[in-house]
């Protein structure tokens, strides 16, 4: 799908979104009817996940509009990943969702995306209907990074102003983490005090994830403003989410979530 800048026009498929400092996000589109899914991915994954592809199945069953995207730095977009911050991906969801989406849409967040999804559900209360949230990581770069680095390691972040930690995934490959995205992190954390969203918001955790403990969950929902807020314990679930199961657990969810919105 591409839009075009002289008519902004959106047709349907993939293409890309240009911001204002001519960084290009890449994304892919389904339309439909609403409520639509737009589905945000985790830190140094991308859009084409299988939560992602599963959800798009679904919602293309459906004749459902659907919407996934890569963050700066992530996948197909434009930018060094090391130099994202929080703000940044927040902002940039914000602008894709608002310029690429019509009417309601339920937010699907996995791990980082959970974060963006909440953040980007504060600027747009009357545009999210609903958010699920897939071991949903708010506050990870305080809690789960800050707070666990060691003294040498926060001494060599704040002096050089990068850190490169092991990448578990690509062991040749190592994270490299700017002082920036700590900084930044901290201009919006959500679990220190009440979060204003109101609409439904179910999370899936897994608990034996290591990544994010599953207490986790607990917090954000005793955080949210929202009754609406539901939260599905996997115990033998990791990080991930990905094996079959999961998959059609989220999608059983998300479409559960429909069914419910469409009928208030």
């Amino acid at each position: 799908m591409t839009k075009n800048s002289e008519t902004g026009h959106i047709s349907e498929g993939g293409g890309i979104l240009t911001r204002p400092d001519d960084a290009t996000i890449a994304y892919r589109r389904l339309e439909g009817k609403t409520p639509g899914v737009v589905f945000l991915h985790g830190f140094h994954s991308d859009m084409e996940g299988s939560k992602a592809l599963a959800l798009e199945a679904m919602c293309q069953a459906q004749g459902r509009a659907f919407l996934r995207f890569d963050y700066f730095g992530h996948g197909k977009s434009s930018g060094d990943v090391a130099l994202g911050t929080i703000g940044r991906w927040a902002a940039d969801a914000v602008a894709v969702i608002g310029e690429l989406t019509k009417g309601p849409q339920i937010l699907v967040g996995s791990s980082l995306g959970g974060w963006i999804a909440l953040l980007a559900a504060l600027e747009m209360k009357d545009k999210v209907a609903g958010l699920v949230g897939v071991a949903a990581a708010p506050d990870f770069t305080e809690d789960l990074m800050w707070q666990d680095f060691t003294f040498e390691q926060r001494r060599t972040l704040m002096e050089t102003g990068e850190l490169e930690l092991p990448n578990c995934h690509e062991p040749d490959n190592p994270w490299r983490i700017h002082r920036s995205l700590i900084e930044d992190g901290r201009n919006h954390l959500l679990l220190r005090d009440l979060i204003q969203i109101h609409c439904p918001v179910w999370l899936i955790q897994g608990q034996k994830d290591e990544d994010v403990p599953w207490q986790t969950a607990l917090r954000l929902a005793d955080c949210l403003a929202s009754e609406q807020v539901e939260i599905v314990l996997v115990k033998d679930g990791d990080h991930r989410l990905s094996r079959d199961g999961d998959l059609i657990r989220l999608t059983n969810m998300v479409a559960a979530m429909l069914g419910m919105i469409q009928e208030l």
